[in-house]
């Protein structure tokens, strides 16, 4: 705990503003960088944060709604199997026939599961024109989908916040070395007697 306080301590002597002769323009300039970005970035994480959850938020909602009236479960009857070939090698597939809502009959072939022996019934999703398709978008998926877009867009801010840092920190240092180069140049002949 001590030397937590100690850290902390150093910073806050480091961003306060003092009258040390050996404290140059440059270095006062580098603490106010360092306090405009911290306080941009604590600024900009809640509107991120909010704006990110909002937008997917509702982009879920909207495809869960969607997607509920649009999807619907369908008996299927396993018609056979037979292998496939993948890049992987050989697998089983089924082949399954359903009827739409229309009484048009489609047939298609799904990876192996259950029981699959020839004449035995599997739930399936079907979409407005009868197609096969996967299950509706959920409300976990929602919060799943949000929550990762939040910290995604939280990653990109630090990246960024951090990029901006180093970009201005490396100009500096390059201000700060010119500097002292100058001052070296003109103190050297007085110190080491050379021209």
């Amino acid at each position: 705990m001590r030397t937590f306080t100690i850290q902390i301590l150093g910073v806050v002597r480091y961003l306060r503003p003092g009258r040390n002769p050996l404290r140059r323009p440059i270095d006062r300039v580098h603490t106010r960088v360092i306090a405009v970005l911290g306080a941009l970035f604590l600024l900009l994480s809640p509107l991120v944060v909010t704006a990110t959850a909002h937008v997917v938020g509702a982009a879920g909602l909207r495809a869960e709604r969607l997607q509920a009236h649009a999807r619907h479960r369908a008996d299927a009857t396993v018609v056979g199997t037979s292998p496939a070939a993948t890049s992987a090698g050989f697998n089983d597939t089924t082949w399954i026939r359903w009827r739409d809502a229309a009484r048009v009959a489609h047939t298609a072939a799904v990876p192996t599961g259950g029981d699959d022996r020839a004449g035995a019934h599997r739930s399936i999703w079907i979409g407005p024109t009868g197609r096969l398709t996967t299950h509706p978008h959920t409300h976990a998926q929602t919060i799943a989908d949000t929550v990762m877009a939040v910290f995604i867009a939280l990653t990109v801010l630090a990246l960024l916040h951090s990029a901006t840092y180093t970009l201005i920190d490396r100009r500096l240092d390059r201000r700060r070395l010119d500097l002292w180069e100058r001052e070296w140049a003109a103190v050297a002949p007085r110190w080491t007697g050379l021209p």
